[in-house]
């Protein structure tokens, strides 16, 4: 476990994933707002280990976060190897430059630059933040990467990837194969080399999410590359990002795929947690054996009010919490979002969250 004062939030992280802590932790998708707290601009910020880092540990330390949970802009690393260019945006993450695809036809996938592992890009950057979280806090956190599906929507354009799946589902496959096993599996191995204490790697993977997708294409386009990656890398592989439930019949009709390409845990968050109910979530991931993790939306965590995001926690814990095995997840602090909704947000979950 980590030394120092995230110690005990490492700790109790650990133990909820296999059974009952002192209390529910809590952890957050808090990369920008670290940006944002500590007074940093996008271009030095995702481009200077030390300030990603030293920003995420800081903010972590002084909001009384359980863990400072290490995020970056993980859908641009790959791609941005591959030759697409960027651009930072003021007190927001990284974005592709407009109107500019990787991908507009079989020839340009033929003329990609094959990026060498570890050293494309920006990836000695995620190597180095690495590094330095580890130094500081003691623990490695898992490896990310941006999944296959994701990958191949960034490269290819959102309605171009879709149109081939729809009408040239050989060249989707093509492309995706590609991304698997010639960039992401790659990378994924030269994260595990350099980081050899790393005991996950986990794929962000948002844009294969319904309903932006179907089940159907879930099953053909997306799990089994992610299976692949399983096979090829050095290092577990899981995806847990999914999201959607809410636009599907049935909400099994998404759980029961991403229970296959979790591990050991499932994720589900707003506005589907929201819409369906905590209950749906915490019945599955107790009849599977699953710890659950609840997502707390970034428009309840942004617009308040306060008394708003007590209530809301203090409803997902009561209904869930049972038992152990649960994780509550800010779903995205943003550079803007108001410090006194976040405060409000971790004391609610230290006042409510302990098992007596």
């Amino acid at each position: 476990m980590g030394s120092g004062v995230f110690g005990p939030g490492f700790e109790r992280l650990a133990q909820a994933l296999g059974g009952m802590p002192d209390r529910v932790p809590l952890v957050a998708q808090m990369h920008e707002f670290a940006m944002g707290w500590t007074g940093s601009d996008s271009s030095s910020f995702y481009t200077r280990a030390d300030l990603l880092a030293s920003g995420i540990i800081r903010t972590a330390e002084q909001f009384g976060f359980d863990v400072p949970s290490l995020g970056y802009d993980v859908y641009n690393i790959e791609l941005e190897a591959l030759g697409q260019p960027l651009v930072f945006p003021a007190g927001s993450s990284p974005v592709s430059a407009a109107g500019s695809i990787l991908v507009r036809s079989r020839a340009d996938l033929a003329n990609l630059r094959l990026p060498t592992p570890g050293e494309a890009g920006r990836m000695p950057f995620v190597l180095e933040v690495h590094r330095r979280f580890r130094e500081q806090t003691g623990v490695e956190p898992a490896i990310q990467f941006c999944a296959p599906f994701s990958l191949a929507t960034l490269a290819r354009g959102y309605a171009g990837f879709m149109e081939d799946i729809a009408l040239d589902s050989g060249f989707a496959h093509e492309l995706l194969d590609f991304l698997t096993e010639r960039v992401i599996a790659p990378w994924i191995n030269a994260q595990k080399a350099a980081l050899p204490e790393a005991s996950a790697a986990v794929g962000a993977d948002a844009l294969c999410s319904p309903p932006m997708t179907s089940p159907t294409i879930i099953r053909e386009f997306s799990i089994p590359y992610i299976l692949r990656l399983r096979k090829l890398c050095a290092v577990p592989v899981s995806v847990v990002n999914w999201w959607g439930e809410s636009a599907l019949p049935a909400a099994t009709d998404l759980l029961d795929l991403k229970r296959q390409v979790a591990s050991g845990l499932i994720r589900a968050q707003d506005p589907d947690v929201e819409r369906l109910g905590v209950g749906v979530f915490k019945e599955y991931a107790a009849r599977h054996g699953l710890a659950l993790e609840l997502g707390i939306g970034e428009q309840l965590i942004d617009r308040g009010p306060v008394s708003a995001i007590r209530a809301r926690i203090r409803d997902c814990i009561e209904r869930a919490a049972g038992g152990g095995r649960l994780i509550l997840y800010l779903t995205s602090l943003s550079a803007g979002t108001p410090q006194d909704h976040v405060r409000a947000a971790i004391e609610a979950v230290k006042e409510f969250g302990v098992y007596r």
